[in-house]
Formats: structure tokens, C-alpha cells, sequence
């Protein structure tokens, strides 16, 4: 439970950056570039890739997954400005239903019926918690949030995939390395095709980039871990990481920028809240 603790926790702050990046206004696409380099830079000082032997198996699933990262940070701010803050966010977090079948058919993890109850209570618990009121949505703009939806969820199957059949003790801990450097990589090109290079002047957007590069290595870290080392089935640790991300983000939203849930967000915490017990009573 530590393991998805620690990914919770790292993936909760990286909600709280970009909240803190709008309200400083740091560009966003630079500042994402520089989050990936750094990232890249933490893991190799981590984990050195030269290290690890044979990495030929995880460079197509590394080029799959770092075009798939990069594409999807920028889907979301593009969603939430024409879809709306709710439906981006539901469409995020809801995401982890099509993660969880897939492990339950590809893999024939058997959740049980706790297991199962906790499931469908986290389902709730993510769509009442992150319910927000929107009228703003122009028509036809569902297509942002069904897009970000299907890929998010295909990065969680896709990571779910390449730990059980690729990673090994000794690469492992690079992978994320290497899904950073290809997301810099290609972040950096759509820079330089969009001339943006200007944004990069002053010192928010490198501090900001830098402290979003710690924390979304730590993240993506501590959750091939947890798929590794948890002792839970991965239609269990999906859940679970949403449940806390949400129970992190909605404290701290308090606490730091005063925000007021509403009553059916409460009421989806509680949800959540009893989701983890249910999810927690799981035997493997």
C-alpha cells in the first residue's frame, strides 16, 4: 500500500502544479518539455540506463508510450479550455474502467467480490468527486474528453502490458527513462515547428518545468512499482491510485487555494473512502 500511496501522492501534486502554473501563468508546452529533460535527467541519475543490459525489447513500446505522454498533456489543458475542468476530469480519472477490464481479460485477475464492490464504488467515487458544474461546453466538444478518455487508458494498459511481458528486475527502473527522453524529445520538435522557442525565456517556466520533472518521474516511478511490488492484482492498484489522487488533491485544493467542494463531491470522497477499505481487504 506504501508503493500506491507514493504514486498517489506524486500524481496528486502534479494536478497542483498545473493549478499553480495557470495561476502564474508559466506557459504550459514548455514548461512540459523541460518537466520531461528533467525527468529524463532523474532517472538516469536513478537508474543508469547503460546499466541495465539489453534494452532493445522496450524501445517501441518507449516510442509508443512517450508519443502517447506527450500528446495527451497537451489534450488535456486543449480539453479543459473547450470542454470544460468536469469533463476533462471525469473523462482522466474514468479511464481506469477500461484499465481494469483489460486486466481482468487479458490477465484473469479475479478481484473478487470486495474486490469487484470496491471497483465499482471507486467508479462513483471518481465521477461524483470530480463533478463539477459546466454549461460551457461548446457542442461537439465531447470528442476532447472521449479522445483523452481512450488515452489515458491506453497508457495505463500499455505500462500495465510492458511490466508483466518486458520489464525486468534490472530495467525496470529505466523504463520511465526512456518514456521521458522520447517525450522531450518529441515536445521539443512541436516547439520548434509551433516557434515557440520565446517561451522559454524566464525563470518561472524553468523552475516550474523542473519541479513538475521530479515530481512526474517519482510518479511514474512508484507506479511500476507498485504493479511490481504491491502484492495487489493491477485491477486493483489502478483504483486504488485514483481513489488517493483524489483524496489528495481535494485536502490540498482546500488547504492551499481555499476551494469548496461541493455536497456530491463529499459524498464521492465518501465513496472513495469506502472503496479502499473494500479494495484493501483483497487477498492476492
Amino acid at each position: 500500500m506504501a508503493l500506491v500511496t507514493a504514486a498517489a501522492f506524486f500524481m496528486a501534486v502534479l494536478f497542483l502544479l498545473f493549478k499553480v502554473f495557470e495561476l502564474r501563468r508559466i506557459p504550459l508546452l514548455p514548461a512540459i518539455v523541460i518537466n520531461y529533460y528533467v525527468a529524463c535527467i532523474c532517472g538516469v541519475l536513478v537508474a543508469p540506463p547503460w546499466q541495465a543490459g539489453d534494452l532493445t525489447p522496450l524501445a517501441l513500446p518507449s516510442a509508443v508510450l512517450g508519443f502517447l505522454f506527450i500528446t495527451i498533456f497537451y489534450l488535456t489543458g486543449l480539453s479543459a479550455q473547450r470542454a470544460g475542468v468536469a469533463a476533462t476530469t471525469v473523462a482522466s480519472k474514468m479511464s481506469l474502467v477500461l484499465t481494469v477490464l483489460f486486466a481482468v481479460y487479458l490477465y484473469g485477475d479475479q478481484p473478487g467480490v470486495l474486490g469487484w464492490s470496491g471497483i465499482a464504488l471507486a467508479l462513483v467515487g471518481v465521477a461524483l468527486a470530480s463533478w463539477v458544474r459546466n454549461t460551457g461546453a461548446a457542442k461537439g466538444e465531447w470528442l476532447l474528453p472521449a479522445t483523452l478518455f481512450i488515452g489515458n487508458a491506453v497508457i495505463d494498459i500499455t505500462i500495465n502490458w510492458v511490466q508483466r511481458m518486458h520489464l525486468t528486475e534490472a530495467t525496470e527502473a529505466v523504463f520511465p527513462t526512456l518514456l521521458f527522453a522520447v517525450a522531450g524529445s518529441l515536445g521539443t520538435i512541436w516547439l520548434l515547428i509551433k516557434r515557440e522557442r520565446g517561451a522559454f525565456v524566464g525563470p518561472g517556466v524553468w523552475i516550474g518545468g523542473a519541479v513538475l520533472g521530479i515530481m512526474n518521474y517519482a510518479a511514474l516511478y512508484f507506479v511500476v512499482q507498485a504493479l511490481s511490488y504491491s502484492n495487489m492484482p493491477s485491477s486493483s492498484v489502478y483504483p486504488l491510485v485514483n481513489i488517493v489522487v483524489i483524496l489528495f488533491g481535494t485536502a490540498a485544493s482546500i488547504a492551499l487555494f481555499k476551494e469548496r467542494p461541493r455536497a456530491v463531491q463529499y459524498w464521492g470522497i465518501a465513496c472513495a473512502v469506502l472503496a479502499l477499505v473494500l479494495i484493501l481487504n483483497v487477498r492476492p
